[in-house]
């Protein structure tokens, strides 16, 4: 059976208070100097449901100017971000690293990734049996607290937007926080990005 990959994004609420007041200096992160596998095991531990899956993190992620270029138009591109998860998904299924700096680059609205901002929605994939990929995504929105995992809001159709807000767990957030250099609030959102085809 050929592997299963699912892109999912996890948006993120940098902590920039301590800015505002001036506190400390606006923070920037060096993606040459992040460790993706270390965040990848962080994010599959905590979700340690037992599914033999795969969680790669990849060498970059997208920070709050692009996503407000977008929203704003002052750039092409959706503000979900799903043309940066497409390029993502093509490097899992065919090259199999996640080294996607060259194929981003375009993309963001600061190219240097050197000097960048923390992100706002770091992207990550999931591989292995569609089923088990299924399960283990599933298990993870469910442990953010999102309600709207759960199965009878889901056929109530009845979801209001705070349904879709989950919580990062002091240990994970705290993991990002060292990762970016800065802290995050507690709030976050989970999306279904890209995908593989479903398997017949």
């Amino acid at each position: 059976m050929s592997t299963f990959h699912q892109v999912l994004g996890l948006w993120l609420a940098p902590d920039f208070s301590a800015v505002q007041r001036g506190e400390l200096p606006p923070p920037h992160v060096d993606f040459d100097a992040v460790d993706a596998d270390s965040l990848a095991g962080a994010i599959a531990a905590f979700n340690g449901c037992g599914e033999n899956v795969t969680v790669r993190v990849p060498n970059d992620a997208i920070d709050q100017v692009t996503v407000h270029y977008r929203m704003t138009g002052r750039m092409p591109g959706s503000a979900k971000c799903d043309d940066f998860a497409d390029k993502l998904l093509r490097n899992a299924e065919t090259v199999g690293d996640l080294d996607v700096r060259r194929s981003w680059a375009t993309l963001h609205a600061l190219p240097n990734r050197r000097q960048a901002p923390p992100p706002v929605l770091l992207m990550f994939v999931v591989s292995g049996d569609f089923e088990a990929v299924m399960v283990w995504s599933h298990q993870f929105i469910v442990r953010l607290g999102i309600r709207t995992a759960d199965i009878s809001k889901q056929l109530l159709g009845n979801s209001q937007g705070e349904d879709y807000q989950g919580h990062l767990p002091d240990e994970l957030g705290r993991c990002i926080g060292r990762t970016f250099g800065i802290a995050y609030r507690p709030e976050c959102l989970v999306t279904g990005l890209a995908s593989s085809r479903v398997p017949r």
